[in-house]
């Protein structure tokens, strides 16, 4: 057997030149296989355990997750000729879910900037060209399909990376760069909010503060025309400071004292008025006279119906007051009779009415 020396690579960088101790060279091709055989890590001569071969599922899973023809060749030990054909699939299934999440809407107006516009508006101010930008989709055995793009900015390489939603055609930041590329919605400030040129809160809202003098080249508007008998104008800023004062505070419950009762209370008998009695006006009732009645009376009392005004012709007025009830005993009586009497005790037992004797 010839034992042949190494003594680099050939000008064109793509065989290997050899010599042997007689001085004679020779050339050796580099081929995949040479990189494979070049590549594989030595196994310990004790281990005489096969290797599983790798499938081809598993081997498309390395594609997909982000690795390269060249990783996945020294993983399995294959020639990167043989990896060629179940490589070009993924790639191309990994560039279509990067151009389609590219084109998600943001924000949930219509017609809003797509996922690809606005990442290149914001990048645009930092000085990076759009076709600088490099997408790609990658997913691990298992997890979701994740979108990143990585660009350069002063010569500092950075990543951003997004979960994709595929349902909902949304996408999730994942990093910081993420969230600083595609987020629409600013975060609610920590700190309690406070009116602008408001007072602090040490400072109390009512405090009367100097009237400002107006300088003599202040020009004096409608505002300052005010009349000083219209008392002094309330400020805007006066009224915010004071509700933002108040706010989280609980507020006392009114006292009992600030209730009117019907009644005062025991231990305040300098309230107690006397009790007095109210007169009810007098009501008149219209009533229809009565068709037994000589016409004499209707015609009698035609002219003290039509004299009266709210009166209507034909009706007579009746004053319910006791000065009229007193007034009037016979017709009383007369109504009385007309009621049938109420058997007495003796009627009703023994048939026969109660004799004087």
């Amino acid at each position: 057997m010839i034992e042949l020396e190494l003594l680099g690579l050939d000008p064109h960088e793509d065989q290997l030149s050899l010599n042997d101790s007689d001085g004679n060279r020779y050339v050796l091709p580099i081929t995949d296989e040479l990189r494979a055989l070049l590549r594989k890590d030595r196994r310990p001569k004790a281990d005489n355990t096969p290797l599983k071969p790798i499938t081809p599922r598993e081997i498309q899973a390395h594609f997909r997750s982000g690795m390269t023809v060249a990783d996945v060749s020294e993983l399995s030990s294959l020639p990167a000729s043989a990896l060629e054909g179940l490589a070009h699939p993924i790639f191309q299934e990994r560039q279509y879910m990067a151009d389609n999440a590219r084109s998600f809407r943001q924000g949930q107006d219509v017609g809003g900037l797509t996922l690809d516009e606005l990442v290149v508006s914001r990048l645009v101010s930092r000085g990076v060209n759009a076709n600088e930008i490099t997408w790609d989709a990658t997913r691990s055995p298992g997890g979701p399909w994740m979108l990143t793009a990585s660009y350069q900015v002063a010569d500092t390489d950075y990543t951003a990376q997004w979960q994709i939603v595929t349902k909902s055609r949304t996408v999730t930041a994942i990093n910081d760069e993420a969230v600083w590329l595609t987020e629409t919605q600013v975060p609610a400030p920590t700190s309690p909010w406070r009116a602008l040129n408001t007072p602090p809160m040490d400072e109390p809202a009512n405090v009367d503060r100097a009237p400002s003098v107006p300088s003599p080249d202040r020009k004096i508007t409608a505002m300052d025309a005010v009349p000083a008998s219209s008392g002094r104008p309330v400020s805007i800023d006066d009224v915010l400071a004071s509700l933002d004062s108040k706010r989280g505070q609980a507020q006392p419950m009114p006292s009992d004292d600030d209730f009117d009762g019907a009644h005062p209370a025991a231990s305040e008998p300098e309230r107690a008025r006397d009790a007095t009695i109210l007169q009810f006006p007098k009501h008149r009732v219209k009533t229809i006279p009565d068709q037994s009645t000589a016409p004499e009376q209707s015609v009698a009392s035609t002219p003290s119906a039509s004299s009266a005004p709210g009166v209507i012709p034909g009706q007579r007025e009746l004053d319910l007051g006791p000065e009229a009830i007193a007034e009037k005993p016979e017709q009383a009586k007369k109504k009385r009779r007309n009621r049938p009497t109420m058997p007495s005790w003796d009627e009703i037992v023994f048939g026969t009415p109660k004799s004087d004797d």
